[in-house]
């Protein structure tokens, strides 16, 4: 990180209060996507053999794809908010954001359960009504009930619950106690771990959505600093290879004798670093290749993609015996591209006939647009 700039800077630089929309965010959120893809072909093992150790060694670190998420989804929600929106018409946005898609998908797991991928069928009603409320990650054993890539979906909507608790505090706190809290998170995301083992209530430092909330709030508090002009982050041409650092870092092992993680911590703190930069690169006006137009539409997608590639993925292989390829390069780089192509389809058509027509009819019923229909449109829910 970069020291605070001084007070004539901030001034002279102009803050970014009049920028929004951040658009290299939303195509990073589809190379976001690909790293996660990429980790859950090794999982079902497409690549066997030496095939399967070079994508292993390449993708092993790609589940960070989610921490990935988690940041940027704190940024791009301080970075929009808005002081006059009440938290009711707050939650009716985000609810009409993810959750029909969510539904969607978990229909297709319980199809593609009932047929093609058996092992992810869910044993029982209670933790299949609690993947459906969005509740399920807060019990470690049903973590992936439902639809398993829906465990994420969970933390964000603990996210969501907590941000209008936790936006009007931190917008108050001094430019200081703002770097002490990005501190904090970033201290608490390498205890995280240790918490867990030593909690009295069962809790995973991967799923519990209470300890992955560091994550969010380490992206909120950065783009408060950013958008006030109060704090500038390094150049791309330094985060960049940053972000690679902290995407090999994740596997670093704990310091020995604990379960506390430092090079979690790294990964964090370099992914948000990324972030802060992108946003800062648009705000200036000097987009990035993110910020391309096919890029920004496979970002519009990414959402939908993330909740069916794995079911894609796993239906795709479940013709091998237990659902393992174990394919040389020639075999698996086409059945790859297969899955690859049959979830970007998917989640194009999920996008066009279910997320976007049902979050305009959602917002019709937006608190806020009911009690201020001049001043509150439809176009503000779209992320």
């Amino acid at each position: 990180m970069t020291a605070p700039v001084s007070t004539a800077r901030v001034a002279a630089s102009a803050p970014f209060a009049h920028v929004r929309n951040l658009p290299s965010l939303t195509g990073l959120r589809w190379a976001t996507a690909m790293l996660i893809f990429g980790h859950h072909l090794m999982a079902v093992e497409y690549f066997g053999g030496p095939a399967g150790t070079v994508w292993a060694f390449v993708f092993e670190a790609g589940k960070t794809g989610v921490t990935l998420f988690f940041i940027l989804s704190g940024f791009v929600l301080a970075w929009g908010f808005k002081p006059q929106q009440s938290a009711g018409s707050f939650w009716w946005h985000r609810f009409a954001r993810i959750y029909p898609l969510h539904v969607v998908g978990v229909v297709l797991a319980l199809i593609a359960a009932a047929t093609l991928v058996p092992e992810i069928r869910t044993d029982g009603a209670a933790p299949l009504a609690a993947n459906l409320l969005l509740v399920n990650g807060w019990v470690p054993d049903w973590w992936q009930a439902g639809n398993p890539a829906s465990w994420s979906l969970v933390c964000e909507a603990f996210f969501y619950l907590s941000f209008p608790f936790l936006i009007r505090p931190l917008v108050r706190l001094t430019n200081r106690a703002k770097a002490v809290t990005v501190g904090v998170a970033l201290a608490l995301v390498a205890l995280a771990p240790q918490i867990a083992a030593l909690s009295p209530v069962p809790m995973s430092s991967a799923s519990t959505p209470l300890l992955r909330l560091p994550e969010f709030v380490l992206g909120v508090t950065l783009a408060l600093l950013v958008k006030s002009g109060a704090w500038m982050p390094l150049r791309l041409r330094y985060t960049v290879p940053l972000a690679v650092v902290g995407y090999a870092l994740s596997e670093a092992p704990a310091v020995p004798g604990t379960d506390v993680h430092p090079g979690l911590a790294a990964t964090v703190g370099f992914y948000a670093l990324l972030v802060a930069s992108l946003a800062v690169a648009d705000a200036r006006g000097c987009s990035t290749f993110l910020a391309r137009p096919l890029w920004l539409e496979l970002g519009r997608v990414s959402f939908a993609f993330y909740l069916v590639h794995l079911l894609v993925i796993a239906s795709v292989s479940s013709a091998w015996p237990d659902g393992h390829p174990e394919l040389p390069w020639s075999q698996a780089v086409p059945l790859a591209l297969a899955a690859f192509g049959i979830a970007l389809g998917l989640a194009f058509a999920m996008h066009k006939w279910v997320e976007i027509p049902a979050q305009r009819w959602l917002l019709r019923y937006d608190p806020a647009r009911r009690a201020n229909a001049p001043s509150v449109g439809a176009a503000e829910a779209v992320r």
